[in-house]
């Protein structure tokens, strides 16, 4: 049950807020728009597609903006009635600071929660719009979407290699496929311990690939070539997890949990690596929770450190922000290379930053009493003095 003053905490909060949101999403917004620009002047883009193509951007943008909106909200709201005393008046009717904080967090919480819905099951929707638009865009047409360069494990150890999918025709182009069981030539399974398959281009359909004018060439242990031929018509069945890994292109963006989690299994089915889908499945998660963490970590700042300055809130909370996403970018890309753990990858920020913000809001009663920011800024000078003269 909130109290009066958690519900007068909270209402103090909902402008911010909303400037904050307001102000992050039309920056961001403005960024796209200029970097569409080109689009407009070498595609003749109209306004009504340029538009569409903004908002169907939306969606993705809010999965960023919210969090750094509740970041930014709380220094404000905060530095605002600390700075008007009316923190101290609260505090003089014996609720305490990690009480005031609380209610921020459980709205971060639902915030959150909103937050998760909405990266999970409207941003995949928006993103495959908005990449289907921007491909009609550049090509002045449908674009089919490609797969290069992918390789696949197939049926009985066959792995399997094109080089180009249309999605639209079915046309498969430049095809390999490597058969190390002899299964595709049986006759010739005791001659050749290696048969190779190539062909120029086929077509995909019901759960085979039909390729014409094929070059077969077997081979033994040693490496030998033991026979080739050239096969007029060929039919290869493929498994379904292929099918769909090759028919459906899209990025992890496009997708939620769910069908990240399909993905999983028919990668590993298929031989493949699967970093990136689990990096995306667990960021789906850990970045709406960043909303929680960081009203967490600039409350406890504010009431903590930050007595009298609003705008030293403002230049913390950007700092705060940049190495956020600084350590999310640097993890993600190795959590994707597979070099990093893909659940640490997209939970470290979160581990990193919210250990630091729990451990401010147990002790933000402490540390505001003992006014330790003008204790540091008191000792300020004697701590940047040595560090320039190490630096000279």
């Amino acid at each position: 049950m909130l109290r009066r003053s958690d519900r007068y905490v909270l209402r103090e909060m909902i402008g911010p807020f909303a400037l904050a949101l307001a102000g992050l999403i039309l920056f961001i917004l403005l960024n796209i728009i200029l970097s569409l620009s080109d689009l407009m002047v070498d595609r003749g883009v109209t306004m009504p597609m340029l538009l569409r193509l903004v908002l169907l951007k939306v969606p993705s943008l809010l999965v960023v903006a919210v969090p750094m909106s509740a970041l930014f909200a709380t220094f404000l709201g905060l530095g605002r009635m600390v700075h008007d005393r009316e923190i101290v008046a609260l505090e003089s009717l014996g609720i305490p600071l990690r009480r005031v904080l609380l209610p921020l967090v459980l709205a971060a919480s639902v915030i959150a929660a909103a937050d998760f819905a909405v990266y999970n099951w409207l941003v995949p929707a928006s993103e495959s719009a908005y990449q289907d638009a921007l491909r009609a865009v550049i090509f002045r047409q449908g674009v089919p979407r490609i797969t290069s360069n992918a390789f696949f494990k197939g049926p009985n150890d066959q792995f399997l290699y094109i080089r180009r999918y249309e999605e639209s025709t079915g046309k498969i182009y430049d095809v390999h496929i490597y058969d190390t069981t002899g299964q595709l030539f049986p006759q010739q399974q005791a001659k050749a311990q290696l048969t190779m398959l190539t062909a120029d281009e086929g077509m995909w359909s019901e759960g085979s690939w039909h390729l014409a004018d094929a070059h077969v060439y077997g081979f033994d242990r040693e490496g030998n070539l033991t026979f080739s031929a050239v096969v007029d018509s060929l039919v290869i069945p493929v498994d379904q997890g292929v099918s769909q890994l090759l028919s459906r292109s899209r990025t992890t963006s496009e997708m939620g949990i769910g069908e990240l989690w399909k993905r999983v299994g028919q990668a590993r089915a298929n031989g493949q690596r699967v970093d990136e889908y689990l990096v995306e499945i667990h960021l789906k998660m850990a970045l709406p929770l960043a909303a929680v963490i960081f009203v967490l970590l600039s409350g406890s700042l504010s009431l903590a450190f930050l007595p009298r300055g609003r705008a030293v809130g403002v230049v913390l909370g950007l700092l705060l922000v940049a190495v956020y996403q600084g350590v999310l970018w640097w993890t993600q890309t190795l959590g994707r290379r597979g070099v990093m753990n893909p659940a640490l990858a997209a939970w470290l920020p979160d581990i990193l930053f919210g250990a630091v913000g729990v451990l401010l809001f147990l002790r933000v009663d402490r540390l505001a009493s003992r006014d330790v920011w003008s204790r540091v800024r008191r000792r300020l000078p004697f701590l940047v003095l040595p560090l320039l003269a190490l630096a000279l």
